[in-house]
């Protein structure tokens, strides 16, 4: 008992250490764009703000500014054509105002302009290099010309950017917003939210750890993103790679592809092709202009109002389709199958639950193993269909005008048909074959441990009352 005390004692004395130890690495390390470093400088306890003078500087047209800043946001506003104003405060930690202002009067902005490209920063690097221990933040704020293409370079602060020719920036720690610019985006942000809105160009993100939420974009967005949730909406067209979040796209005016991973993905409105593959997440999709594919593995497929064909796939969970214009293609492993309103025929091969098919056209060909197949047709058949089940039962609404031959068996169960105007050419055992409707399309239905049922919509509507 005693030798279990002193090593419970240790445990937590080294425990302890642990948590102590990470702490002050917390203090003491930075994680940007640029890796690991070691952050020379205290940033909590007293702070005191300073305003410097604001610098400008003319600049030729079609200059293009670089911003470079670390622990400190920078803002990029419209200003004045031909002048670049810049501001600049300083936050500065120690212990009373007098020693913050000495050290903040040693704080200034640098600009260098190289040709069409004016560099702004500030001389953050040499007085890191001092032995002095002191904490200071840099916020910098500069009014550029109408259209100038912009490069921030940022680490621990807030990025704006707005009315800009193009933009491109990377930060890390803080959100990052863009908004108004005439050309192409990029922004590669770690641990903050990223924010994009009217972008003439095209947009590509790249994001971990922080939620990106894109409008108004009208070239094409590229997203790859982890650890956050995604919002876009209407944007020329759309291609994320995602993985731990969800995904939620609207008024897509273009193609839509999306490859997650535990990831749910919902899609409201796209003007081409959609494609969606994901992992652990159901998909939602509505109001597909083009052709549709989806694979969900361990999540479940709803597609509604699809005008071009439907590919759907799905593992441990329902398809449910309504509404597709298209031919439509199912698999479906541990789960169920519902379609409602499928116009141009169904091919479909479903394990674990059933399929039920209803208000369908076209040609038919399904397979359900361990589950049972209902079909009903949105008027007179005319058009092939074969199904398959195994351990349950099938069952065929059959409208008046239909014309078909049919041929049922159940083995292991019994077959029933009773419909008008059926000439049996054959019926025997648990077997039957015949004409409806003076012949037509083969209708070929075949159960094992299960019963196979043809009745008039009539009939079925009064065994299901509801």
């Amino acid at each position: 008992m005693k030798a279990a005390k002193i090593g419970l004692l240790l445990l937590l004395l080294g425990f302890g250490g642990v948590v102590e130890t990470a702490f002050a690495v917390r203090n003491k390390i930075g994680i940007g764009p640029a890796g690991c470093r070691v952050i020379r400088g205290r940033f909590y306890g007293p702070s005191f703000t300073f305003d410097a003078a604001d610098q400008r500087e003319a600049v030729p047209l079609g200059t293009a500014i670089e911003v470079d800043n670390a622990f400190g946001g920078v803002r990029v506003v419209q200003g004045t054509p031909g002048e670049v104003r810049v501001s600049l405060r300083k936050v500065v930690f120690r212990p009373t105002e007098e020693a913050a202002r000495v050290f903040a009067d040693r704080v200034h902005v640098e600009k260098t302009l190289a040709g069409t490209v004016l560099r702004v920063s500030t001389n953050r690097r040499a007085l890191e290099g001092g032995a002095e221990d002191v904490g200071f933040e840099t916020h910098l704020e500069i009014a550029a010309p109408p259209d100038t293409p912009v490069r921030v370079q940022a680490d621990h602060g807030q990025v704006e950017v707005r009315d800009a020719a193009r933009a491109d920036v990377t930060n890390s720690y803080e959100p990052v917003q863009v908004e108004r610019v005439k050309g192409d985006v990029t922004v590669d942000s770690r641990h903050g939210d990223v924010t994009v809105a009217d972008v003439a160009g095209t947009l590509s993100v790249t994001a971990r750890h922080g939620d990106v939420k894109v409008r108004d974009v009208t070239g094409a967005a590229t997203l790859n993103v982890e650890h956050g949730e995604i919002t876009a909406d209407r944007v020329g067209g759309l291609v994320v790679t995602t993985r731990h979040g969800e995904v939620k796209a609207g008024d897509v005016r273009g193609d839509l592809e999306v490859h997650g991973e535990h990831t749910g993905v919902e899609v409201l409105g796209v003007a081409g092709r959609a494609l969606v593959e994901t992992t652990f997440g159901d998909v939602v999709a509505k109001n597909v202009t083009g052709e549709l594919r989806v694979k969900s593995e361990r999540g479940s497929v709803e597609a509604t109002d699809v005008a071009g064909a439907v590919f759907a796939q799905a593992s441990f969970d329902d398809v449910v389709l309504s509404r597709v214009a298209g031919p439509v293609d199912v698999a479906v492993e541990h789960g169920g199958f519902k379609g409602h309103g499928l116009e141009k025929g169904v091919k479909a091969r479903v394990s674990g639950d059933g399929i039920v098919l209803e208000e369908f056209r076209g040609p038919i060909d399904v397979d359900a193993q361990r589950a049972g197949i209902e079909l009903v047709p949105a008027d007179a058949l005319v058009d092939p269909v074969s199904a398959n089940a195994t351990h349950g039962a099938i069952r065929l609404s059959l409208p008046r005008g239909s014309r078909i031959d049919l041929e049922a068996a159940a083995q292991h169960g019994e077959v029933q048909v009773d419909v008008p105007g059926l000439v049996l050419t054959r019926a025997e055992g648990a077997r039957a074959s015949g004409k409806i409707g003076g012949g037509g399309a083969l209708v070929r239905l075949t159960a094992a441990n299960g019963d196979v049922r043809v009745e008039t919509p009539q009939a079925v509507a009064a065994q299901n009352p509801d």
